[in-house]
C-alpha cells in the first residue's frame, strides 16, 4: 500500500470518511482489543519509520498540549497561558518554519505521539479518529488497519 503523506489529500479524505468513521468506530468496539492491539502496534512499527515527522509538524500546529501550566510553560509564551489553557490548538513556541527547535529534547507527551504502541486501542478510538485527520501516521495506521480487518463502510 503506498502511503499517503499530503496534508491536503489527508484532511480532505477524512472529511469525507467523517460519517464512515462512526461505524468504524462500531465496528472495532465488537472485536477482541487484545488482537487489535497488536495489528495497531505491528502496523505502526512499519509505518512511522517511513513517515519523517520532522519533515511535517502537523501536530505542532493542530494538537492542545496538556493543559497544566508546568507543561505550557514549555510551549507557551508565559503572558499568552490563561489564553490557550483551554484551546484546541496552539502554536508551540518551538516550532519554527513547521519544525520543532527542541526535537532531541522535546518533553514526553511529544515524544510519544501518536500513541499507537500503547494498548487499549478500541477505548481510545475516539482521540484516534481526531488525530486521523492530521497525522499521517495515524492516517496510514487506520487505513491499513481497515483492509488487514476486511472493513468495508456499505
Amino acid at each position: 500500500m503506498r502511503l499517503e503523506t499530503n496534508l491536503k489529500n489527508i484532511e480532505q479524505i477524512a472529511l469525507q470518511k467523517k460519517e464512515s468513521h462512526i461505524s468504524f468506530r462500531a465496528f472495532l468496539e465488537g472485536q477482541d482489543s487484545e488482537k487489535i492491539d497488536e495489528i495497531v502496534q505491528r502496523l505502526d512499527i512499519v509505518i512511522t519509520p517511513q513517515i519523517d515527522c520532522t519533515e511535517c509538524g502537523n501536530c505542532c500546529l493542530n494538537l492542545r498540549p496538556v493543559a497544566s501550566y508546568e507543561s505550557l510553560i514549555r510551549f507557551v509564551e508565559p503572558d499568552k497561558i490563561e489564553e490557550v489553557k483551554y484551546a484546541m490548538s496552539i502554536e508551540c513556541k518551538h516550532l519554527l518554519e513547521k519544525k520543532c527547535t527542541i526535537y532531541l529534547d522535546r518533553p514526553e507527551e511529544c515524544r510519544a505521539f501518536p500513541y499507537l504502541d500503547r494498548d487499549e486501542f478500541t477505548s481510545r478510538i475516539v482521540g484516534v479518529l481526531q488525530n486521523y485527520e492530521i497525522c499521517p501516521i495515524v492516517f496510514n495506521v487506520v487505513e491499513s488497519l481497515k483492509i488487514e480487518l476486511g472493513w468495508n463502510n456499505k
